[in-house]
Formats: C-alpha cells, structure tokens, sequence
C-alpha cells in the first residue's frame, strides 16, 4: 500500500511540473515588436505638353545674291508737242546684300510712241544703286536706294516732212524707296518708287541733231522724272 501511494505521489509530481500553467519564465515565447514600415511609391514622370501654333515665315536674311524681273514705268517733264513723254516696259535686277546694306544692278527696256506714231522712242536705263535696310528682318523687308544711271534713248521720226532717227545718251543721279515681301524663304515680291535727274551727253555724235528737230522735243538737255517698278525676287 505504500508503495502505491509513494508511486502516486511521483507521478502527480511530474504531471503538475510539465503543466503550461507551471512552466517556467525562461521556457515563455518572448513578443515580438514589428515595427511598420512605408513605403512611398515612385514618383510618376511629367512630360510636359507643348503646343504648337503656326506660324508665318519671317526669314532673316541669309543668301546674300537675287536676281528679278520687274515692269516699269517712267514719266518725265518733258513734252512731245501736247503730248507728256512716258515710257513703260520691263527689266531685270541682280541684287547682293549683307545684313543692312546691299547693292543693285538693273536694266530696262522701255518705249512709247507720240504724236500719233510719228515719234517713237526707246530708252535703255542702265542704273547701279546702293541700299540701306531700313528693316532688314520679317515677312516685309523695306529699304532705301540711290545711285548712277546712264540712259541710251533712240527716237524715229516719222513725219511727212520728217524722217529720220538718232541715239542720244543721257547720265544722271537716282534716289527712291523700296520695300520687299517675301512669300517664301526664296520668293518675294518687290515694288520700288525712284526719281531721277538726267543730262544729255553731247559728246561725239550724242547731241547732234537734226536739221529742222527740236531738240527739246527729242532729248532736252536736261530731264527730271519718276521710275516705278513692280517685280518678283528669287534668293539663291
């Protein structure tokens, strides 16, 4: 019998010592401290929005040759009987620049007929000209010009108590206002309005008239006028 209860007594020992109840501190599960952590995303890439508009050409100069042709018209102070003495035709241009200044050389073709045909007159400008740009940038480019001119004329008289024909040469001085709009980096149009002063040259056979001619009504000895001329320009 005691044997029984010393081996009761054992076993309840052993079983009270193994209950979680009893277990001992160091055996426990220690917590565990999470600490949080964040994360921010990155951030998305803007592109910036650009908008477009459109826009004219405005060239700024930058091929310094043009050549053009124009028409022109010339109207002068002198007559021819009642008639006022005015000439039209066309010519041509070459023109070179650099950023303000620039310079001409043009040609004309020019004639007209008076009193009923039986005058008729051709003239044959030669003009160089130098130019200052007044706005040398833009769409509408306007410029100053002025120079030298050397005009070939010669006039038929057909009359019937006149028939005949002389070439005269007349030199001079020109200053006028011009402007050029370009339609294209290549392509522009060109007006210009001139004056002129001219004085006939009586050298050689120039200036020796005819028997029974006026000479004020051929080429008087000295000539003021206008030139306009209305053209297009091509920039290489």
């Amino acid at each position: 019998m005691r044997i029984t209860l010393i081996i009761g007594a054992t076993l309840l020992g052993v079983w009270s010592m193994s209950s979680p109840a009893e277990a001992q501190p160091c055996c426990a599960p220690r917590p565990v401290h999470v600490r949080p952590v964040y994360v921010h995303p990155a951030p998305v890439p803007v592109r910036p929005v650009y908008r477009v508009q459109g826009q004219r050409y405005r060239p700024t100069f930058r091929i310094p040759w043009s050549i053009g042709l124009h028409v022109t018209g010339i109207s002068t102070n002198q007559r021819v009987g009642d008639e006022g003495v005015a000439l039209g035709g066309m010519g041509g241009h070459v023109r070179m620049r650099g950023y303000r200044w620039g310079t001409e050389l043009s040609l004309d073709v020019l004639g007209n007929r008076f009193l009923e045909g039986g005058v008729e007159r051709v003239a044959v400008p030669l003009q160089v000209s130098g130019m200052l740009y007044l706005v040398p940038r833009g769409q509408l480019q306007v410029y100053l010009l002025g120079g030298a001119q050397a005009v070939f004329s010669h006039v038929t008289w057909n009359l019937p108590n006149l028939s005949t024909d002389q070439t005269f040469t007349q030199v001079g001085l020109h200053a006028g206002v011009g402007a050029e709009l370009f339609l294209s980096r290549r392509f522009a149009l060109t007006a210009d309005l001139r004056v002129f002063g001219l004085a006939r040259s009586d050298e050689a056979d120039d200036g020796v008239h005819y028997a029974g001619i006026d000479q004020e009504a051929v080429v008087p000895q000295k000539t003021s006028g206008m030139q306009a001329n209305i053209g297009v320009n091509y920039h290489f």
